[in-house]
Formats: C-alpha cells, structure tokens, sequence
C-alpha cells in the first residue's frame, strides 16, 4: 500500500470494547421468539420498483458513541480517504445478527432505523446480507481520478453467523453517488446502485472519479454477502498527478466484517407500527438486485440494463427468483411431522407460532387424513377446552374439514411457509403480550407439495384471531380463535360506460 494509513477519527482506538463476538453458545433459526427483530417505522408500502427485499445492515452509531473510520493520507498534501459504517445510508434497510436471544420486551421502543442500529450493534451486533458504508474521498491540491472501488476479501469465508437476527426497513434518501459490491462475486468490484438495490452494471465502465481540491465526494457503498461471511477491506484505485496509486481502508486496525443469509427457516420479530410482531420464515437479511434499476422518482436509471443478469428485482443468492412470490417449498419430503421449532410457553406470540406452524404441517404418507388427524400435536397449545371442542381452526384449511383432493391423491404434504403473530390494531404496547390475556392475530401462507417436485401455493393466507390466557404456571395457551373476514364496501361511483 503506498499510502500511509493514520490512526482513525472520533477515538477509534477506544472501540476496541465493542468488538463483535459471536459466542459459541447461541443459536440461530429455531429460538426462542427472536431469531430476527425487523422494524419497519410507519406503514410504509414500497412501491414494486422500489422493492427492497429484505433488508441492508446496522452501524455503531449511538449517544456518545463516535462514527467509526479509518482515514489514508498520501503524505501530507495527498487526497485523504476514509470509510466507516453509515447511520445513514441512502438505503435505510438494514439487518444485524446480534449474539443472544431476545424477545419483544428487551427491544428498543419503535422509534427509529437509527436508534435501532445504535442498539443493536451496541449489542455486538454484525451487518446481515448487506451492509452500508460511506466513503469520503478529498482531493487536496492534486489530480486525483478514481478508477476503480472494489471490497477485498481478507482471510477464508465463514458460514453465516449465529445469533439473533435484528432488522429495520424504513425509507432512505438517495445521496450523490450509489455504489454497491457484492463479496459473494468472483470480483467484488463497484455496481451501479440504485435508490435500494444494487445493480449488475460496473460503475466505473467509461468513467472516472475526479476529485476536487478541498470538495469531498461522498459515496454511498452498500456491501452485500448471502452465502458465506467475509472479513474486508475497501481498496480504492486511482492515480494522483497521472501516477497510479492503491489506498486500503480499514475498520480502525481491522478489517470491516459481515455475515451471511441463514436459509432455515425460524422465528424473527419485526413491526409495522402497531407493536413488535413474532415472524416465522428464512432469509432475513437477503438482498434484491435490480435490472434494470430506478431512481426515487421512478425514472430508468441509464446503464443499469444487463442482458447477461437476470431481469428485475433478484436476490443475489438466487439469482431470478422473484421476491414478491413466496418460496418454492422443498421437494423433499418433511423428515418429521413438524419442523423443529422451539417455542416459548411464556411468550404469546411464540405460542401462536407454535401452534401455525403445527397445525399446518402434515403427510397423507404418514397417516394423516385430515386436519383432525393433527390435533394430537397441537394440543400442547391449546386449552383442554378448546382441544375437547375440536381444536378450532387449521393453519392450512381454515374453509373445509379436509385436505385438498388432489394432495390426498398424491400422498403428498403441507409447508408453512410464512407465519405472522402480531398484536390487534391499537395495541402495540408490548406489555400487553404479558397480560392474563393476550389478544393476537395470526397471519399464514401454506403450500401443498408431492413427490416430483409438484406443489402449489395457496392464493390466499388464513388470517386468524387468537385469544390466549396466562395459566398457574405462568405459560399461555390458546383458549379461542376465529377466521378473520375481510369485507369491501361496493364502490358507489358508477361505472362509465364505454
């Protein structure tokens, strides 16, 4: 490296205290209702162009606690360069692994992506599937051009880091220039970046950087990671008076890290801004490409057009795939009736998800003939009163007494493939999931599958409200539930007439 590299700004070396450490001990997936916290500030609906996935990553940002940065000075009049994880990235999505378990009530108010990602990584927290820096590049009496941003990868990759994972999914503000690199790519160099996602399209095809004398150039970086977890550093390229020149930038004395997508499926919580909710899918973390991308204002952004990348908004672990359809279900058969699942007798919304995903779960192979045949598995969940009446209703079929015909001729199964336990509307005190009784509602999508890979998912999710009473040894069961009905009210405008 031919640039010397200083110590970092805002105390750098008191941060070592806040090193992440996964411990050996903790889990990830299957927890105790917290494998992953999402924060969603307000009830913001993405618009389709503009969907991000799943989410970006944490910084270490809080009250008293400094941005952290590495600065490289080429001499004493050379252009100086930093990078440090952004509070407050053009994409606001973010998602961490914190290494203990949590439940809703150790979580920070619903306030803020900002005060979510000071506590999580306050927390020992690590960035999850993509995280957001900033680079500051200042020209100081030079002709500095940059050619090239690129992330290298330091050491081997990992698996994807234990823990539990916490997220925030808000609206974020596009900055001057957007640039993303994706470290699970042969060569990690700068993307085009869009108001979200991150294209498949170079950045620096046909063009350079110049920097200004005094005037910094803020970049906006998103660094993804799906299938492994990487220790990195950025390396910027480029030449100083015509002379070629590499700056390294670092985390303080180290390398910035991040970890992988866990695909298993698990519990996770997240809002919508009625109250912290109990989810149970795979994925969290995950990030969507586009191609073509857009701005905030919808517009095409030129460039960002690649015949060789898969069209439209793709995860980057799967490339195609279409983050709007739910997962095509596995074409293995289920190994066990249900799913390993842990659940919290003494958290509501875990019961809940317990008790979805239970009910739901089923093989006409293994004897069972309808969503009676599956009460015996879901009675730990339910009061004896409500298992002496029948149980209620079914996760899968909440509209008939009997498996679809055509599953029950194919021998085949059921998956849940998405599971939402949330507080009633008005009700998003977490406290009130501590209660004697505990009102929820539940949200599943099922699918039904067979050998040779046939499945289908259904059109419409089973809503279901849920009451559940605290029993003597303070555990909840499930005393009564309903299906939830939707009704529209008929338009009263008339129809024009052609």
């Amino acid at each position: 490296m031919d640039a010397e590299l200083s110590d970092g700004v805002g105390g750098l070396g008191d941060q070592r205290d806040t090193r992440n450490e996964i411990s050996h001990s903790t889990i990830h997936g299957n927890v105790f209702m917290g494998g992953i916290v999402s924060l969603l500030a307000g009830r913001l609906r993405p618009r389709p162009r503009l969907l991000v996935a799943v989410v970006c990553a944490l910084t270490l940002l809080g009250s008293g606690t400094a941005y952290w940065a590495l600065h490289g000075a080429d001499g004493d009049t050379g252009p100086v360069f930093s990078a440090r994880y952004d509070p407050e990235h053009g994409d606001a999505d973010t998602t961490a692994v914190v290494p203990k378990v949590l439940t809703s009530t150790e979580l920070p108010p619903v306030s803020d992506c900002g005060a979510a990602r000071a506590w999580s990584h306050t927390q020992g927290g690590t960035d999850v599937g993509a995280s957001p820096l900033s680079v500051s590049l200042v020209g100081n009496g030079h002709t500095v051009a940059i050619e090239q941003v690129r992330a290298t990868v330091v050491g081997e990759p990992h698996d994807p880091l234990p823990g539990t994972v916490v997220g925030c999914t808000a609206q974020g503000e596009g900055k001057k220039i957007d640039m993303g690199v994706d470290l699970d790519s042969t060569d990690p160099i700068a993307m085009v970046a869009a108001f979200g996602p991150v294209s498949f399209a170079p950045y620096f095809t046909d063009k350079y950087l110049y920097l200004e004398n005094g005037k910094p150039e803020i970049v906006s970086l998103t660094v993804l990671a799906a299938r492994h977890s990487y220790d990195y550093v950025i390396t910027v390229e480029g030449t100083v008076d015509g002379r070629h020149r590499t700056w390294e930038l670092k985390d303080g004395d180290r390398p910035f890290h991040i970890s992988g997508v866990r695909m298993e499926r698990g519990t996770f919580l997240n809002t919508l801004g009625r109250g912290w909710e109990t989810d149970y899918g795979k994925g969290a973390g995950e990030r969507a490409r586009c191609n073509p991308c857009y701005d905030e204002n919808e517009k095409e952004i030129p460039g960002t057009t690649v015949a060789t990348a898969p069209p439209g908004f793709s995860f980057s672990s799967a490339p195609g795939a279409d983050p709007m359809e739910l997962p095509v279900p596995p074409k293995e058969r289920p190994a066990s009736p249900t799913p390993p699942l842990t659940v919290d007798q003494h958290d509501a919304e875990s019961v809940v998800i317990g008790w979805a995903v239970t009910s739901g779960s089923f093989d006409v192979s293994r004897g069972d003939t309808g969503p009676a045949a599956v009460l015996n598995r879901v009675r730990r969940y339910l009061t004896p009163e409500l298992a002496a009446s029948g149980g209620g209703l079914n996760a899968c079929v909440a509209d008939a007494a009997a498996w679809p015909a055509e599953v029950t001729a194919r021998h085949g199964w059921s998956v849940v493939m998405h599971a939402l336990a949330s507080p009633r509307e008005g009700h998003p005190d977490p406290h009130e999931l501590t209660g004697d009784v505990v009102g929820l509602e539940a949200d599943i999508s099922c699918a039904y599958a067979a050998a040779g890979g046939w499945y289908q998912t259904r059109k419409e999710s089973v809503i279901a409200r849920l009451q559940l009473k605290r029993q003597p040894d303070g555990g909840y069961l499930i005393s009564d539930m309903e299906k939830v009905e939707y009704t529209f009210p008929a338009p009263t405008d008339p129809i024009p007439q052609p």
